[in-house]
């Protein structure tokens, strides 16, 4: 192959600065273990439903990372800095058609081809985080987002999420073939870089000024991460939106969990509760019949609370369906969301039936229904 160099103007000792500075180097080292290796990725594409709070973690601290590196891309050095990137479409046709010929272009900075890759790949972060935030606060009523998003503006970002998880995963492994290309055809040492911050042939800077960087580095690095620590703890004490926590009444508590766990009062509309009130003398073959007044308390309580008073992916989905059995498990979603788990485990004496909600849902007496809050009994978990 034939090589073209195309390189920066030289540096001055008073501009030295590092190929691939530590807190560069760092960011993108983190960020493969937030996404691909250790938690992220895992936890949302295979682990179970309660492994959600590491995927919520994990997505913070990739939102604390972009932070970083958006100023970081202003305030950084030279090679880090997006201004040092070039995303000239004409010049990217032009590197990929030297490649094509044979040529082997070598630039001190990323490639034409590789600086798209980066940017793509901050924006789908970037839209991993978003709509991950929306998802959380309006599905899950958790997070910084929880008193703004309702659940059906939540909902119409759940395909974008898994869209740009989808699209992250494709990136990835071009950006993965692109490496291996540089790095075993071309003999271009763009893992050591990434790896070590220099190459061979490259001038750094003296251990004071790569000192310099790595200081200025962390100290972004922790004020960006401190700010959005703080304004996300301030914004997820605010009330969720559409939800607030009830009071059961002792009637309700004695009389209707003496047979059964408790019914987050959502999880059917006011109509379904008054039929179902009005039929206890023949409640699923069994007379659970009331007095007067004990039967029209808790009907006043199960109505001023039904379905249609809350905004929560369980009151969307499952309360507001109303079943000719009144049945909640007789639902569409309920019976998608359970259709892996087999009838053995609702027979399970720790289980007991489809309807006890609470063996599974250590959240259910709330009405939330939290993915993370979701734990089957150890012998009945895949």
């Amino acid at each position: 192959m034939r090589q073209t160099r195309h390189a920066y103007p030289e540096q001055s000792e008073t501009d030295a600065a590092p190929l691939r500075d530590l807190p560069l180097r760092a960011f993108h080292w983190l960020s493969v273990v937030a996404v691909a290796v250790a938690v992220a990725a895992m936890t949302g594409f295979l682990a179970p439903s309660w492994w959600q709070p590491v995927h919520v973690i994990a997505g913070y601290v990739l939102a604390c990372l972009l932070a970083f590196r958006i100023l970081w891309g202003v305030f950084g050095s030279r090679f880090s800095q997006f201004q040092s990137f070039s995303l000239s479409i004409s010049g990217t046709i032009r590197y990929l058609r030297d490649i094509a010929a044979g040529h082997n272009p070598t630039f001190d900075g990323h490639n034409p081809a590789g600086t798209w890759i980066i940017f793509i790949l901050l924006a789908l972060l970037a839209a991993l985080v978003a709509s991950g935030l929306l998802l959380l606060g309006g599905q899950e009523k958790l997070g910084p987002l929880a008193a703004a998003v309702a659940y059906q503006t939540a909902r119409r970002f759940r395909d974008i999420h898994e869209i740009a998880a989808w699209a992250l995963l494709g990136v990835v492994t071009l950006h993965l073939l692109g490496v291996a290309f540089d790095t075993l055809v071309q003999k271009h040492p763009a893992l050591t870089a990434m790896v070590t911050g220099t190459k061979p042939g490259w001038k750094p800077p003296s251990p004071a000024a790569n000192r310099a960087w790595t200081r200025r580095g962390m100290v972004l690095a922790g004020l960006s991460s401190l700010v959005l620590i703080g304004i996300g703890t301030g914004l997820s004490s605010l009330p969720a939106k559409g939800y607030a926590p009830i009071h059961y009444p002792d009637v309700y508590k004695t009389e209707c969990a003496d047979c059964h766990s408790i019914y987050h009062p959502s999880l059917r509309t006011a109509g379904a509760w008054r039929k179902m009130m009005s039929q206890l003398s023949d409640h699923y073959g069994e007379d659970a019949s009331l007095p007067d007044a004990d039967n029209q308390a808790i009907t006043d309580f199960l109505t001023a609370n039904n379905a249609e008073a809350f905004d929560t992916e369980a009151s969307w989905r499952i309360g507001r369906q109303d079943t000719p059995s009144l049945r909640m498990t007789d639902t569409g979603y309920w019976k998608r969301r359970h259709r892996k788990i087999e009838n053995t485990a609702f027979n399970d004496p720790a289980v007991g039936s489809k309807a006890n909600c609470a063996a599974c849902h250590q959240d259910a007496a709330t009405g939330l229904f939290a993915d993370g809050k979701i734990h089957p009994p150890e012998r009945n978990r895949k």
